[in-house]
C-alpha cells in the first residue's frame, strides 16, 4: 500500500538532496551554477523593487504573451507583492542557497528575508534561452 509522503518530510528529502548536490561540488560552483543562481535573483530584486514589468519579462516565453495576457500578469505579480508586504514587510534579502542544473534546465532556491524576520524558501524553476537563464 502506497501512502502518500507528508509535505514536511517531502521538505526534508528535498533538503537533504540540495544539500547532497551541494557537497559533491565541495563548496565550488560551477559557472554556469552561478549564472543561473544569479539571474534567479534578480529577478526577484525586481519584485523588492517594485518592478512588476521587469519580472516579467524575466519569463522565458514573455516574448510571446499577448499584450492583455502580459498585463494580467503584471498585475498579478503586482498583487501578489502587495499582499506579501502587508502580511511581512518589505523583502529585505534574496539569496539563493541551492541550485540543481541539468543542461539547460534548473531549479534555483532562494530565501527571501522580510522587514518581519519572517524568511521563506523558493523554488525557482529555470530555463536557458539563447545563453540567457530566464524563468520558466
Amino acid at each position: 500500500m502506497h501512502k502518500k509522503l507528508s509535505l514536511s518530510l517531502q521538505m526534508m528529502l528535498a533538503c537533504l538532496a540540495m544539500a547532497l548536490c551541494m557537497a559533491c561540488h565541495n563548496g565550488r560552483l560551477s559557472r554556469e551554477e552561478r549564472r543561473v543562481r544569479k539571474a534567479a535573483e534578480r529577478c526577484y530584486a525586481s519584485l523588492a523593487d517594485g518592478r512588476a514589468e521587469k519580472f516579467v519579462k524575466r519569463i522565458a516565453y514573455a516574448d510571446s504573451m499577448s499584450e492583455g495576457y502580459r498585463q494580467e500578469m503584471i498585475d498579478l505579480v503586482s498583487e501578489h507583492v502587495h499582499h506579501l508586504k502587508l502580511q511581512h514587510g518589505d523583502l529585505q534579502s534574496i539569496k539563493a542557497v541551492g541550485q540543481v542544473v541539468e543542461d539547460e534546465q534548473a531549479q534555483v532556491y532562494l530565501q527571501l528575508a522580510f522587514a518581519d524576520s519572517t524568511c521563506e524558501e523558493v523554488g525557482v524553476p529555470m530555463v536557458k534561452v539563447n545563453g540567457k537563464w530566464l524563468m520558466q
